[in-house]
């Protein structure tokens, strides 16, 4: 989410539209907050998926991960498995194509900083990934999304 708050601070041609963009971040915050502040994960769970959600870009590494929060590794990966109910990294991919799948649908981003805003350096390594999430190369997905919205080609 920050990424994309700082793309799109980068955009901006007045001061004019600061208070309603503000307002947006404000609400995305809010929203993020109420969707991770659930009871049934523990403080250290909860802590990790909004760490996860507020920077896909970044490295989250279960080993780093672990470290910020003052455990191991290997308890991080049992408490994240056992309340989630899903491996700590299939949830990370999974969060990743999300948004790689949003970002390819919604923007004109070349595939490569598409990769990158969502935590994939190496670009064959992320089509590799979102091929086998999705069945499709970025690319291919891309082209499907936009001629689904041409209606020339339904």
């Amino acid at each position: 989410m920050s990424s994309e708050f700082a793309r799109e601070i980068e955009s901006f041609n007045t001061v004019k539209i600061i208070p309603a963009f503000m307002k947006k971040i404000f609400e995305a915050y809010c929203r993020l907050v109420r969707k991770h502040a659930t009871s049934n994960y523990s403080r250290l769970v909860r802590d990790v998926i909004i760490y996860i959600d507020s920077d896909l870009s970044i490295n989250l590494s279960l080993k780093k991960l672990a470290e910020i929060n003052g455990v191991s590794a290997s308890y991080l990966s049992t408490c994240f498995k056992k309340e989630t109910g899903k491996n700590y990294a299939d949830y990370v991919n999974s969060k990743r194509m999300s948004q790689a799948k949003h970002l390819l649908k919604t923007t004109r981003l070349q595939v490569q900083t598409v990769a990158q805003y969502c935590g994939f350096p190496d670009m064959q390594y992320f089509s590799k990934v979102f091929k086998k999430y999705t069945g499709y190369t970025p690319r291919e997905y891309r082209e499907i999304k936009q001629n689904r919205k041409n209606p020339d080609h339904q």
